[in-house]
């Protein structure tokens, strides 16, 4: 057994020895030549991702914003805020006795009449109601049918006001009119609409808050 060992070992240094530096060079060559290729594949595929992250970012900045509106659809969204505006018109309220209520807050906002717009008959009667306190429902000089009785009521109290003169006429709540606490009637046929237009646009100037209120009202007779 002794004999043998030595024999192999004796042949394996042998063939060690006999393979020249350069055979052995080569053999690292090659590896190092596969390591660089896949280091080379590697790098590739980092500078492919970095391209295609970069393309995206580029491509999300210059997207355009909104969208494109054509005459086509100009004339949809017209058609469409019409019939918004129409859909807001008051009708005629039956009966002759109505209700309208001075509230501190409602679905119109803060302090308001409810209904704000109320079209009624000749010869019907409101009734102003106190719902809330420190409210009151008081006429508005020069925003009234010509010949058409004042009102005035006092503060926390209802108060009833019929109507014979046909026209458009426009109310406050005297304590709270800067905050556009107002209200618009009209009896029969808007005779006076355009004064009182005229007077409405000066008299909004004095509002500290829903400065376009009254005219918004105006829009549903």
């Amino acid at each position: 057994m002794k004999i043998g060992f030595k024999n192999l070992l004796l042949s394996a240094s042998v063939l060690l020895c006999g393979c020249s530096s350069d055979a052995v060079n080569l053999g690292f060559k090659r590896d190092l030549t596969g390591f660089d290729n896949a280091l080379a594949e590697v790098e590739n595929k980092k500078q492919a991702a970095l391209l295609a992250e970069a393309h995206s970012a580029v491509a999300e900045r210059i997207a355009p914003v909104g969208k494109v509106t054509m005459k086509e659809d100009l004339r949809s969204v017209s058609t469409e805020v019409e019939v918004s505006v129409a859909s807001k018109k008051v009708r005629l309220s039956e009966g002759s006795e109505h209700t309208v209520k001075m509230l501190n807050a409602g679905d119109g906002g803060t302090m308001i009449f409810e209904p704000a717009v109320i079209k009624i008959s000749k010869g019907d009667t409101i009734h102003f109601k106190a719902t809330d306190l420190s409210h009151n429902s008081a006429s508005i000089e020069g925003m009234i049918p010509e010949g058409a009785a004042p009102w005035a009521g006092i503060m926390n109290q209802d108060i009833s006001v019929t109507f014979d003169t046909e026209g458009v006429y426009v109310y406050q709540c005297d304590p709270h009119v800067i905050m556009a606490m107002v209200g618009v009637i009209q009896v029969g046929a808007a005779v006076n609409m355009s004064a009182v237009k005229e007077s409405a646009d000066k008299f909004e100037t004095r509002f500290v808050m829903n400065n376009d209120r009254l005219s918004e009202y105006l829009t549903r007779l």
